[in-house]
């Protein structure tokens, strides 16, 4: 019997809701790359947009090397995620012999113990040869060194996972030490937000004709809704249109966020597991407390920590709103951005006019804008645990809201301005 919990299963792999798109051969393109290789895949779309998902129909844990952007702070750290799964040592001791009976020792650290999973430590095996040892030499490996020669033999795909996250002069690193695996056929995919579909290249150009871009498109409402449809079906319950429109609209194209307010409105109407016989679901007596309730628990505390700023400081500039109140500019900001519905991306002029409109007088100066919007991206990237919630790009003058949960908390968590 089918459970809730499993058919709308948001952050996880779904399988009763699974969607694969078949209308962009999604499915096909990373099945075609995986047997073609000799090519780094970039896999691009907006968080929490089924590109995880996506890539875990085809490499399981257990069948390639994930690394997850969040977790690499320095090139070693991205070398010992690698060589940590695999089982791969730092250390290796060799003996040459004279045919007498002999005792050998060895220790290997830095991997796994033969056997165990994710246990990293000193291990060591003794064992008895027809043989004497009459030279013992030990020597260390790097995580990086040990983790290739592993890559080498085994061939097995790595997958890192938010590469965006990933400092720009390290991504470089990685992607110059993968490149000449890459050439040999390792299959190599990294998963991004669009607008750093190009990383690769921009880091290492010499991956310029040997990048294979494999954009994710913007969920449609159709499909949005089929996800809706197919749960429900599954669980014997039936939604009118209007119910599972109303839910659409507030996803902000995120099929994580359809699955969360899919399975709050099966528990809303006390349903948990599948019915014996068909039920109509109700819609909420309130929407407003519906969607409010659910953004209470999203992206708090990134926006409290964005509303800060750098530091706390009770002499920042009090500027006042249109209706009465007064904030700093980094709330004025984020109050902007909720007024624009909130868009997932915006450019200077956008933010700007929003300012204009919020606040009554004192209108930040334009280099004061972007200051802000860069500290606030720098913010994201740093202190905030998870997805950069936004993204200033300098280059494009453009913010982007990468975390659909933190615009759906612009929208429903606040009531700013």
């Amino acid at each position: 019997m089918s459970r809730v919990k499993d058919v709308f299963v948001a952050g996880g792999q779904p399988t009763v809701t699974y969607n694969p798109r078949e209308q962009y051969d999604l499915e096909g393109e990373v099945e075609e790359y995986l047997e073609t290789g000799y090519k780094l895949l970039s896999i691009s779309g907006p968080t929490k947009s089924g590109k995880t998902v996506l890539v875990r129909r085809f490499i399981a844990r257990e069948e390639g090397y994930w690394v997850y952007g969040g977790q690499v702070d320095s090139i070693d750290t991205f070398w010992e995620i690698i060589v940590e799964q695999g089982g791969a040592f730092t250390n290796k001791q060799e003996s040459e012999t004279d045919g007498k009976s002999s005792q050998t020792t060895s220790k290997s650290t830095g991997g796994v113990k033969p056997g165990g999973i994710g246990v990293s430590g000193t291990y060591e095996n003794t064992k008895s040869e027809s043989s004497a040892s009459s030279e013992i030499r030990g020597r260390s490996v790097s995580p990086s060194v040990a983790a290739v020669q592993m890559l080498e033999k085994e061939m097995k795909p790595v997958v890192i996972d938010d590469f965006h996250y990933i400092e720009r002069d390290l991504q470089g690193e990685i992607i110059r030490t993968l490149k000449n695996l890459i050439f040999d056929g390792l299959p190599v995919i990294i998963l991004s937000v669009p607008h750093r579909a190009f990383d690769a290249v921009r880091v290492e150009t010499e991956m310029t004709g040997r990048l294979m871009q494999l954009p994710i498109p913007e969920w449609s409402n159709s499909e949005l809704e089929d996800i809706a449809v197919q749960g429900f079906d599954a669980l014997n319950v039936k939604a009118d249109k209007s119910l599972t429109d109303r839910l659409v609209k507030e996803s902000f194209k995120s099929p994580h966020l359809m699955q969360d307010f899919c399975n709050a409105i099966c528990r809303k109407n006390d349903i948990y597991e599948e019915q014996e016989e068909r039920k109509i679901l109700e819609k909420p007596s309130s929407w407003d407390s519906f969607f409010g309730d659910r953004a209470s628990t999203t992206s708090k505390a990134a926006f409290d920590r964005l509303a800060k700023g750098p530091r706390q400081r009770s002499d920042r500039i009090q500027r006042p709103l249109e209706n009465g109140e007064s904030c700093d500019i980094y709330e004025a900001i984020l109050i902007a951005l909720a007024e624009t519905g909130p868009k997932t991306k915006l450019s200077y002029e956008e933010i700007r006019s929003k300012l204009q409109k919020v606040l009554t007088d004192n209108i930040p100066q334009a280099h004061e804008i972007t200051r802000v919007l860069d500290k606030m991206s720098e913010i994201a990237q740093d202190e905030l645990q998870g997805e950069p919630v936004v993204d200033w790009d300098k280059d494009l003058s453009e913010l982007y809201i990468s975390d659909p949960y933190f615009a759906y908390y612009l929208r429903w968590g606040t009531d700013i301005g």
